[in-house]
This record gives structure tokens, C-alpha cells and sequence, in this order.
């Protein structure tokens, strides 16, 4: 009698071990929205890096970063992390026209005065950005990369697509030649 108690047991327990998975788990696994999700994510992604590469004027860009890195070494800001879509850091709102139109993820301004500042479009799965650097920045070691494409002096663009695909930039240039 126990025994067959136990067995009953065990099937309730699998059924609605089963039920539970076939609610709740599977829904969120093998949704119809994911896909679409997904392609929404990547049309964002990309229509943000058609507005830093080919809608954005480089030079007044370049001198916005330029504008908080000296912020900085004056004592103004101080270096680290800026959170500017989620989580805004409060002196956000002082920072110039060029880089909160844009919409980053997040500005970092370097430590040690070293005059370089970064604009996070978008992290996590791929990141992108542009890496700003004062006249006189001086490279931390004799092999420091800048950036993966230089937009013009003093401003580079990065990418993780850039990594291992040396035909990357291809992509990039295209992209710009078409819009511009």
C-alpha cells in the first residue's frame, strides 16, 4: 500500500512539475514575440549607429568630451562612470547638447587627468561608442589602440564587430558612404 502511495506521489509530482513547465516556462522560452523583439533591438541598434557614424557632427562632438574632460582636471566633475539613459546620474543634465542628444548608454571620463572620454552608445551584447581625446593625451603604453576607426583627429569609433572580422570596417564605411 505504501508503495503504491509512493507511485501515486511521484506521477502528481511529474504532472505538475510538467503543468508548471508547459505554463510558465515555456511561454517565455519559445514566445512568438522573441523574434520580433530581437529584430526591433537590432533596428534600434543600428539606427543609433547610423546617428553617432553619419548624423552627428564629429567636431562638435569631439569638443563636447573635450569640454568634460577639462570639467574634470578643473576639479568640476570627477572622473568615473556617468549613467545618462538608465539609472541617470544627476550631473548628467550639466553635460553638453552634443553628447546627451545622442541618447548614450553611459559617458566615462577617464582617471589620472588623462583626457580621454568615452561615449557608450550601447553595451552588453555588442558594444559601440566613440573614444574622445584631448590634444595632448598621452598613450599609457607604446601599443595603446585608440579605436577601431578614427572619425576624424581626436575622435575614434569602437565596436565589438570589429573583433576577429577584419571586414568589419567594410561594413562601416559603406554604411557611412550611403548616408552621408
Amino acid at each position: 500500500m505504501k508503495s503504491r502511495k509512493k507511485m501515486v506521489f511521484k506521477i502528481v509530482f511529474i504532472v505538475l512539475a510538467i503543468s508548471f513547465v508547459s505554463i510558465f516556462v515555456l511561454p517565455i522560452a519559445y514566445s512568438p514575440w522573441i523574434p520580433i523583439w530581437i529584430y526591433v533591438m537590432a533596428h534600434q541598434t543600428e539606427r543609433m549607429r547610423v546617428h553617432l557614424l553619419c548624423e552627428t557632427d564629429h567636431r562638435v562632438l569631439l569638443e563636447a568630451c573635450n569640454e568634460l574632460s577639462r570639467r574634470a582636471a578643473r576639479g568640476e566633475l570627477k572622473p568615473g562612470k556617468y549613467n545618462v539613459c538608465h539609472d541617470r546620474h544627476p550631473k548628467v543634465s550639466q553635460f553638453p547638447k552634443a553628447i546627451l542628444v545622442l541618447a548614450p548608454s553611459y559617458v566615462y571620463i577617464d582617471e589620472n587627468d588623462s583626457g580621454r572620454v568615452m561615449v557608450e552608445m550601447l553595451g552588453g551584447l555588442g558594444h559601440f561608442g566613440v573614444l574622445a581625446y584631448t590634444e595632448d593625451y598621452k598613450k599609457p603604453y607604446p601599443t595603446y589602440h585608440y579605436g577601431d576607426k578614427e572619425l576624424i583627429p581626436g575622435l575614434w569609433y569602437y565596436d565589438d564587430g570589429y573583433d576577429g572580422n577584419p571586414e568589419y570596417d567594410k561594413r562601416i564605411e559603406a554604411l557611412m558612404q550611403k548616408r552621408k
